[in-house]
């Protein structure tokens, strides 16, 4: 089996993604369900994990986790640090009615992935509440490479119908949560949170693709459900989760090409320091008197993305392009 290729549509899917979360953060007048962007992602992150690595297993007859954890760190820990950095630096004097000790816990819960439990170890987080997404993909890459290791040892009908088993528990605790927990509390925790990340597993797994006209399928269901459920409801809980992750699959496993157009797969790459940039942004933009959501989508996405490029181009990639510190020195 070869290496997985480079597909630029899921690029465009992570565009797509990102982009709802910045305007539902924004506040964005009829996308009460906006924050099913983070379920795309993480779909698509269970999705892609999963072929890496049953790909390195046919390459290699066996999976070598510790790489495998050494490249996910340096792809995603060095983007998350400098935001951290800058937002330590600042935070003082943007947010001055939170004391500097409570931003300096919750950076180090930041930096260390286990801030979607920050209530759980004593209080909620102050500005970082979108880090907990972060958290909960690491723990999740701490554990599945050892589940999947377990199931390429079995019959791979076995396998799948396991896997599938694990995403309907995983849907289960999430019903459990809604109704056993406070309001919404199962919400940032990796037990209760973690079914799109199975299910996009699930259909690396399985490794099938779709006619690219079943995307426009996937589009029109997460579409209706960002613009119809809400976090007010308890069948979002329900079954709103669950309808945003079958449209993501579907959407995912078609990869239509007109997803993968040189802009959106650009906005793709960026999605990550978007992320981590936007939301403190929007935070501080949002408290003050007078503004609206145009201009805090404009500044905190506008602003978020310039800072996402500055950080990708000048300091992200000398830790997980190998190649690039000899471009830079003239010998490769």
């Amino acid at each position: 089996m070869r290496a997985q290729a480079y597909s630029p549509p899921l690029d465009g899917i992570r565009a797509l993604a990102a982009l709802t979360v910045v305007a539902y953060h924004a506040h964005l007048p009829g996308l009460p369900g906006g924050f099913f962007g983070v379920d795309v992602f993480f779909v698509l992150s269970g999705y892609l994990i999963t072929r890496l690595l049953v790909n390195e297993h046919a390459r290699e007859t066996g999976l070598t986790l510790d790489r495998f954890i050494l490249r996910r760190m340096r792809r995603l820990l060095p983007a998350l640090l400098v935001m951290l950095l800058a937002y330590l630096l600042t935070a003082p004097w943007l947010f001055p009615d939170v004391a500097f000790s409570k931003h300096l816990r919750d950076s180090l819960l930041s930096a260390v992935y286990i801030v979607n439990y920050a209530t759980v170890l004593g209080a909620p987080v102050s500005v970082l509440g979108h880090v907990w997404s972060l958290a909960v993909e690491m723990q999740f890459y701490l554990l599945w490479p050892l589940v999947l290791l377990g199931l390429l040892r079995l019959p791979r009908h076995l396998a799948i119908g396991l896997i599938f088993i694990l995403y309907l528990l995983a849907t289960a605790l999430r019903w459990w949560g809604g109704v056993g927990l406070a309001a919404w509390a199962f919400y940032p925790r990796t037990e209760t949170h973690c079914s799109g990340l199975l299910l996009g597993c699930l259909l690396g797994y399985v490794g099938v693709t779709i006619h690219r006209y079943w995307a426009v399928v996937g589009l029109t269901i997460l579409f209706v459900s960002m613009t119809f459920f809400s976090t007010i409801w308890m069948p979002t809980v329900l079954y709103g989760f669950t309808i945003v992750e079958v449209g993501a699959a579907l959407l995912i496993a078609a990869q239509p090409s007109w997803l993968g157009g040189s802009p959106l797969a650009w906005l793709g790459r960026m999605s990550y320091g978007l992320y981590l940039w936007h939301y403190p942004i929007m935070r501080l933009v949002r408290d003050k008197d007078g503004w609206e959501w145009p201009e805090i989508l404009l500044l905190g996405g506008g602003l978020g993305l310039l800072l996402a490029a500055l950080s990708h181009y000048l300091f992200e990639r000398r830790f997980y392009q190998s190649h690039f510190s000899r471009q830079r020195n003239g010998l490769a």
